[in-house]
C-alpha cells in the first residue's frame, strides 16, 4: 500500500456554505469550537493557504494563526487542545476499563471491564489458572498483588512464578508437590491404624514420632507408609499439636480415676 498522499486540486472542489455550516456546527458539539477552529486553520495551512489568508477566512489574527500552526507542528494532536482550559476531554484517549478478578462457584472469573468479556477458569485446573494469571501479571494486565490474591499465594511466591514462566515456560508452573500429594492418599482404615498406633505409643511410652509409627505399622500391619505421609495425616487429624499435652492429660485422668476409686 502506497504511503503517498494525493493532493487535491484546491481550485476544483465545489464547497457548499450550507453543508459547511452544518458540519462545523456538528463538529463543534463533539470537539468544541476552539478545537474545530484549529483543525480548519491547520487544514487550510496544509492545503497551501497563506497564514494571513487563513486569519482572514477564520476571522482570527495572523499571529494567532502562526502560533496555532507552530504548536500543532510541535505537539501533534495535543496541540489542538485549548491550553487555557483545564483539559480538552474530547481529545483524551479513552482509558481502558480496569481488569478485575472475582470468585464464582468453584471458578475464578476475570472481568475485562466490558459486557460479555469475561474469562472463567475452574479452580480444579490449577495449572491453567496459574498460566493465565501469571501471564497477565508478566504483561502488566494485573499487578503482582492482584495476581497473588487471585492465586491465594504470597506476593513473594508470585514473584517466583513470574520469573519461572519467563525463564522456563508454562511447564515450570506445575505443582512440584503433586507426586507427594499422591503419596498422602490413604483409605480411612489406614488412617484409623495411624490414630491407633499414635494413641498406643502415647499411652505406653508418653511419646511418639512419625518415624516410629511408620516402622511399627510396617511390622504390625505390613503397611508401607512413609514418615512424611504419617506427619501429613497427623497434622490433618489434629494429633501433632497434642503430642506433648496428651501424656499429661492421661496422667491426670489416671490420677483422678485412682482418687475416685479410693
Amino acid at each position: 500500500m502506497s504511503t503517498e498522499i494525493s493532493f487535491p486540486d484546491c481550485q476544483k472542489p465545489q464547497l457548499s456554505p450550507e453543508l459547511a455550516k452544518n458540519r462545523v456546527a456538528q463538529a463543534q458539539q463533539i470537539f468544541g469550537p476552539r478545537v474545530v477552529q484549529r483543525l480548519l486553520a491547520f487544514a487550510l495551512y496544509l492545503l497551501g493557504a497563506k497564514r494571513s489568508a487563513i486569519g482572514q477566512a477564520l476571522n482570527i489574527p495572523t499571529e494567532t494563526v502562526k502560533s496555532m500552526i507552530k504548536t500543532i507542528n510541535r505537539d501533534g494532536i495535543a496541540g489542538l487542545e485549548d491550553r487555557r482550559c483545564a483539559s480538552a476531554k474530547n481529545l483524551e484517549s479513552p482509558k481502558p476499563a480496569p481488569i478485575s478478578c472475582r470468585e464464582e462457584d468453584s471458578s475464578l472469573v476475570i472481568d475485562f471491564g466490558a459486557p460479555g468479556r469475561e474469562l472463567k477458569i475452574p479452580r480444579n485446573d490449577p495449572l491453567l489458572l496459574k498460566a493465565v494469571i501469571v501471564s497477565m501479571a508478566n504483561n502488566r494486565l494485573l499487578s503482582q498483588r492482584e495476581a497473588a490474591q487471585a492465586l491465594h499465594i504470597t506476593s513473594s511466591y508470585m514473584s517466583t512464578l513470574t520469573r519461572r514462566l519467563q525463564e522456563e515456560g508454562a511447564a515450570s508452573l506445575a505443582d512440584k508437590r503433586q507426586g507427594q500429594k499422591h503419596d498422602y492418599r490413604v483409605p480411612a482404615p489406614v488412617k484409623g491404624e495411624i490414630i491407633q498406633q499414635f494413641a498406643a505409643d502415647i499411652v505406653c511410652h508418653g511419646q511418639t514420632s512419625s518415624d516410629k509409627i511408620s516402622a511399627e505399622l510396617k511390622e504390625r500391619c505390613e503397611l508401607e507408609l512413609s514418615p512424611r505421609t504419617i506427619r501429613h495425616h497427623l497434622s490433618l487429624l489434629g494429633l501433632r499439636p497434642i503430642k506433648h499435652s496428651l501424656p499429661q492429660l492421661i496422667k491426670a485422668v489416671k490420677k483422678n480415676s485412682t482418687t475416685s476409686s479410693s
